[in-house]
């Protein structure tokens, strides 16, 4: 049975911050639906999507040389670049993931991983410089205005979380 148009609960506009304690574009009905991402938010998670796979490609092909190459030659090189390229590339898709969820700990990782590893690109030559824009432009996409309002309930919640975990902490401590 459909329900009618007038007993559907109306649908908060993507501007609206999620309400406390909910997940945003999680309903009743829809146990395990998809949050409506700003648009900044799935142009990010595409974009990380894209460097993920990107880096899946890139260790298939370290492992790749690594069989071609003969006998004669040290391969554990090509071996060690393609286990941690395609560590990279699960901590990548992880975070894609996440962001996907409408997780903040997406945005996070995500940032975390892009900063880490694009400034010190950003400086190591032109030919590591294209590589390290491409990770600064999905950090870039991450913390444009709508992907902070969008995160803002829940970074709130986070700060609340770690207010309290702090002084129940410090409250242990002062009573030993």
């Amino acid at each position: 049975m459909n329900p009618s148009p007038s007993n559907r609960r109306p649908e908060p506009s993507r501007d609206q911050e999620p309400a406390a304690g909910t997940r945003p574009g999680v309903g009743s009905s829809a146990r395990w639906a998809w949050p409506r991402l700003p648009g900044t938010l799935r142009a990010a998670t595409v974009w990380w999507g894209m460097l993920a796979v990107a880096l899946v490609v890139f260790a298939a092909a370290a492992f790749a040389n690594h069989q071609l190459l003969g006998d004669g030659t040290d391969r554990s090189a090509l071996v060690v670049l393609g286990v941690f390229l395609g560590g990279l590339a699960v901590v990548t898709g992880w975070g894609v993931v996440l962001l996907l969820r409408g997780r903040l700990s997406g945005r996070t990782q995500l940032t975390t991983f892009g900063l880490i590893a694009g400034l010190p690109l950003l400086f190591r030559g032109p030919r590591l410089m294209i590589p390290a824009i491409g990770l600064l432009i999905g950090v870039l996409l991450l913390w444009l205005p709508p992907s902070l309002r969008y995160f803002k309930a829940q970074a709130r919640q986070a700060r609340a979380a770690r207010r309290r975990e702090k002084d129940r902490l410090q409250g242990r401590q002062r009573r030993e």
